[in-house]
């Protein structure tokens, strides 16, 4: 199938872009930023851009690129045309080097921009790349105490969690799912995925948290200790736009099976959320983000986990 992927000049976007064409799909990338080091990538901090480059190695060529503005109604739709998939990554990262006014706008009129075009054009597969930010996560919590924490609703996290989004990105990618479920009631026949996705990390900072592990139930409690392997993201987008079982739109959790520290689940939730509703136990280190709708949906489970052997 031919699949538009914006934002395929990032990192994120290459990983993406990689699985797609060894699963011997044809790729068009819309981006602002044309190839190159892949030095403007937001994920920068947690993947390396020289294995990303290495990747194109084995393309043959570069794929078909559109210098898109997402923004832009016209640009998105021109370059979208004769495509059977879209996987929109195309976003600001976080409010780091922007203001707050145009990360939010710039995020969601992207989102609304991608749901229109593929329904004027008839393209049923959809993907909008959205976060576990969207409940509000690390992003929200950048502008918290590093012991400051709030409270969501119940243990394990489920798709139908609410929000405590603060920050314009967080809430963003949650008013980018709001758009979903309205394209999702005016156009029920699409099939339209929030991927909500959690650290993208390459394997350099799965050896680091290996050799380095944390035993601090705090740090990075606000994210509920998730994470996840940047070529299971990529596995997962690929694998919902080829065979998306679902209509309508989905939100999809997608980290690793098990946290990031070394303290028990349901410790660590009793010593940082102890007034929290816990609907069923966590066992041993499992994540308590649920996974299970991917799988569910489109078959994915994450492959990889910071302590496996390979990692030490």
């Amino acid at each position: 199938m031919k699949v538009l992927v914006t934002g395929g000049s990032g990192i994120v976007g290459h990983y993406v872009i990689n699985e797609l064409i060894e699963n011997n799909h044809e790729v068009v990338n819309a981006d602002k930023v044309r190839w190159g080091t892949l030095s403007h990538s937001g994920t920068t901090t947690t993947a390396r851009a020289d294995k990303a480059l290495e990747m194109r190695k084995s393309w043959g060529k570069l794929p078909t690129f559109f210098e898109v503005d997402v923004t832009d109604y016209g640009q998105v739709i021109s370059s979208m045309e004769g495509c059977d998939g879209v996987i929109h990554l195309a976003a600001c990262p976080s409010a780091e080097y922007y203001t707050e006014e145009f990360v939010f706008t710039t995020n969601t009129s992207s989102m609304w921009n991608i749901c229109r075009a593929a329904e004027q054009l008839g393209i049923k597969n959809v993907l909008l790349g959205s976060s576990y930010n969207a409940i509000g996560a690390m992003g929200t919590a950048a502008r918290w105490g590093s012991k400051e924490v709030k409270d969501p609703a119940y243990f394990p996290i489920d798709q139908h969690q609410g929000t405590r989004s603060e920050d314009p990105y967080s809430v963003a990618k949650w008013i980018g799912e709001q758009v979903g479920d309205a394209f999702a009631r005016r156009s029920p026949e699409m099939s339209i995925g929030s991927m909500r996705f959690n650290g993208m990390w390459d394997d350099e900072k799965f050896k680091d948290l290996n050799k380095n592990p944390i035993s601090d139930v705090w740090e990075r409690c606000q994210g509920f200790w998730t994470y996840l392997h940047i070529k299971d993201a990529a596995t997962a987008c690929r694998m919902a736009v080829e065979n998306p079982n679902w209509q309508g739109h989905e939100k999809f959790f997608l980290n690793a099976k098990d946290t990031m520290i070394t303290v028990e689940t349901m410790q660590a939730i009793k010593s940082v959320y102890p007034n929290v509703e816990i609907r069923h136990k966590i066992d041993g280190f499992n994540s308590p983000i649920l996974i299970d709708l991917a799988k569910d949906k489109f078959g994915w489970e994450p492959k990889y986990s910071w302590r496996d052997e390979k990692f030490s």
